[in-house]
């Protein structure tokens, strides 16, 4: 979901706006999760880049107490905000980049400014900070902006020479969109939507193994997989109707001879709704298709390796025989 937030902020008419090409997005986003950028903090800068034009606003602008993120009051870098203008922006560097990365290109302006009297002294540092060779000709993208290798070596050379953090990267824990993936990459999974379908597989397996004979069909079988996913959004939140999620196993064993991939699928735009509320629908739903083969894979491994796990068999067997749960039973057929 990470990285579906930065596919729709470059999106085509993102790109065009923030000065990048379609051939370049993936790597922006790779620079983005590597660096922890937050959007929230992006989208302040970029806010302050697009309408700080003016001689009024840019007074106002220096003399704002840093605070919130405002037009009038972005984020404070080190060598202040008066580059932050159309009139003074680097021509090379992308409008991307310096909402990203704006301490990163006040350090890169004072290491011009040190060496502003020798031309070579200058052309040697900038082909020292870019990582570049003498002989480099693909330096600028056809938009005439700097490639995002050689703003990445910039990046680099930023951390290397100043032990500095970038300061637009997630400062609070509790607003982390990063977090969940890296304990996922401990877990294993290489994502959400493989983390879901993986233990949804292992419900399913676990189900089929010991309980078979007490469902009708695997319309049912699906139904309680699922369920049992989503027990913290049923019985703890109760932000899903377990019957919604029966509804769906349903449908799609009325169509589908294998339906256990596209229930996953249902299953996690579901979740990841509840999870994303700011994102629509149909982005989530979108993001989830895109993930297919991914989770196809994830879920034949599951079925290929999976022996059992004890929190597994634990939750399935309190699920099939806890009197707590008879009435979810009951609702979905299951035979008792």
């Amino acid at each position: 979901m990470i990285r579906k937030i930065w596919e729709n902020t470059f999106n085509e008419e993102g790109r065009e706006l923030l000065e990048s090409t379609k051939e370049d997005v993936e790597q922006i986003i790779d620079l983005f999760i590597a660096d922890k950028i937050d959007p929230q903090i992006f989208l302040s800068n970029l806010e302050v880049l697009l309408q700080i034009d003016t001689p009024y606003l840019k007074e106002a602008a220096k003399s704002a107490k840093p605070a919130s993120y405002s037009i009038l009051n972005p984020p404070k870098t080190r060598g202040g905000i008066s580059f932050w203008s159309f009139v003074n922006k680097p021509p090379a560097i992308p409008l991307w980049f310096l909402a990203a990365y704006p301490d990163i290109i006040v350090w890169w302006d004072e290491q011009q400014e040190k060496h502003h009297r020798n031309a070579d002294d200058g052309a040697t540092e900038f082909i020292k900070l870019f990582g570049m060779r003498e002989d480099t000709e693909d330096f600028r993208n056809n938009k005439g902006k700097a490639r995002p290798k050689y703003l990445k070596n910039l990046i680099q050379s930023y951390k290397e020479i100043t032990g500095k953090e970038i300061e637009a990267i997630v400062k609070n824990l509790e607003d982390d969109i990063y977090a969940g993936a890296e304990f996922l990459k401990m877990l294993g999974s290489e994502s959400n939507f493989t983390f879901v379908a993986e233990n949804t597989a292992k419900y399913y397996l676990e189900l089929s193994k010991n309980y078979s004979t007490r469902f009708n069909n695997e319309a049912s079988l699906l139904a309680t997989a699922g369920i049992l996913d989503a027990k913290v959004y049923i019985f703890m939140q109760q932000k899903i109707n377990p019957a919604d999620i029966i509804d769906v196993a349903k449908k799609l064993f009325e169509v589908e001879k294998e339906p256990l991939v596209s229930f996953v699928i249902c299953l996690e735009v579901l979740l990841f709704k509840l999870d994303n509320p700011n994102m629509s629908f149909p982005d989530i739903k979108d993001a989830c298709e895109e993930q297919r083969h991914n989770i196809k894979n994830a879920i034949q491994k599951i079925k290929d390796n999976y022996i059992s796990e004890s929190r597994f068999a634990s939750d399935v067997a309190n699920f099939m025989q806890s009197y707590q749960f008879k009435s979810i039973r009951e609702l979905i057929g299951i035979k008792e």
